[in-house]
This record gives C-alpha cells, sequence and structure tokens, in this order.
C-alpha cells in the first residue's frame, strides 16, 4: 500500500534487541514532501478503511525519528532492507523444519503455534481437513520413521511464501516411502504461519 502511494520504503523489519519492537524507514525528498504525502496516505479511505484500526492495534508505542542522508548511506540501508528478505527465509526454512519434526513426533504443541486459525490440509488420501481434525490426526500414533524434506524451495511474496519440498520416510513395515509437499505460509500481526498444506506420497 505504501508503494502504492509512491512512499520510498528503505527499509523494515525487527529490532535486533527486542523481539516485540520492529522498524519502518521511508525516504523522503523534503520534509514538505513528506508532510504532502503522508498527509495523503492517511488521510486516504484504503487506509481508514482497510488495515488501520488493525494496525493501530498491535501498537503499544511508536517513535519517529527525521534524519538527513546522503546517498551513500540511503544506498547502504537500502541493501540493509534487501538483507532482511534473507531473515524471513531463514524464519520459513526453520519454520519448515519444525513443521516436519512435528509430524514425525506428533507435536500437537508445535502445531498449535505455528497453524493459521483458518489452516486447511490435503491429505495424501484426498481428504480435506481443517485445523482441528488436522491436530487430531497429528495426536494419532506416527506410523513411519525417519521423515526428512528434501529439495525445499521457499518463494517469498511479500507477506505471503509457498513452500515446496520433498519427503522421505520409512514406512512401519520397513519399506522406503517418499512424496512431496507444498505449503502455504502467510505474515500475520508479524508472525508467519502456516495456513494451507497439500501432502502426496508415493
Amino acid at each position: 500500500m505504501l508503494k502504492r502511494f509512491q512512499i520510498d520504503v528503505v527499509a523494515y523489519g525487527p529490532s535486533l534487541h527486542d523481539q516485540d519492537s520492529w522498524f519502518l524507514m521511508r525516504s523522503y525528498p523534503s520534509v514538505e514532501e513528506r508532510e504532502r504525502v503522508e498527509e495523503a496516505f492517511y488521510g486516504s479511505d484504503e487506509w481508514r478503511q482497510g488495515p488501520r484500526e488493525a494496525v493501530l492495534a498491535d501498537i503499544a508505542t511508536y517513535t519517529t525519528v527525521l534524519v538527513r542522508l546522503d546517498e551513500a548511506t540511503l544506498a547502504g540501508l537500502r541493501r540493509l532492507g534487501e538483507d532482511s528478505m534473507g531473515t524471513d527465509l531463514d524464519t520459513l526454512l526453520a519454520l519448515n523444519e519444525d513443521y516436519i519434526r512435528s509430524v514425525q513426533n506428533g507435536d500437537v504443541a508445535r502445531f498449535e503455534e505455528i497453524l493459521a486459525d483458518d489452516f486447511l490440509c490435503s491429505n495424501p488420501d484426498g481428504s480435506l481437513v481443517d485445523r482441528k481434525r488436522f491436530l487430531e490426526q497429528t495426536a494419532r500414533p506416527v506410523k513411519i520413521s525417519g521423515l526428512a524434506a528434501h529439495d525445499v524451495n521457499v518463494r517469498l511474496m511479500g507477506d505471503v511464501a509457498i513452500v515446496h519440498g520433498r519427503t522421505a520416510y520409512t514406512t512401519a513395515d520397513g519399506r522406503a516411502g517418499s512424496g512431496r509437499y507444498t505449503d502455504v505460509w502467510a505474515r500475520r500481526n508479524a508472525r508467519w504461519l502456516a495456513v494451507s498444506a497439500h501432502v502426496t506420497r508415493n
């Protein structure tokens, strides 16, 4: 939305010293232009009737700081913004490992933390289950062992990410098994949550 209003977002991301703090860095050619553009943004129907209430509800306190920067410093800060994508990638890779480990261990508690309320899963047998039923099936005795993910590919698209992976495991009777999965994650209230999963087995 900021980009649609032609606001130059230089960088954003979590604080390095406080997990509950985030920063948003924007660039303007002048203080006057900042006032004009932000008045248009925050006065728009899209903001007021859209995400405004949800965003403000998540903010306990905020601080605004204005500084003058040369182009070299600004370019360095833009690289910081690009590096924040790497932070998201690291987070999603770790969550993917948690997901696979939770399937293998039947870890209902961890799934309760990382699944969105509207989570849906397409099972290998073709059934579609919601979050409640997925947790119920997770709680059943696990019939496979050695579950591992390979060739994991994370595709980041802003606040949505699609994770593709290949699985290998051993069945209860000792045979080697394999499959594939596609998980969809969404960033909600600054947290990545799984919103969808599709699983196949050979």
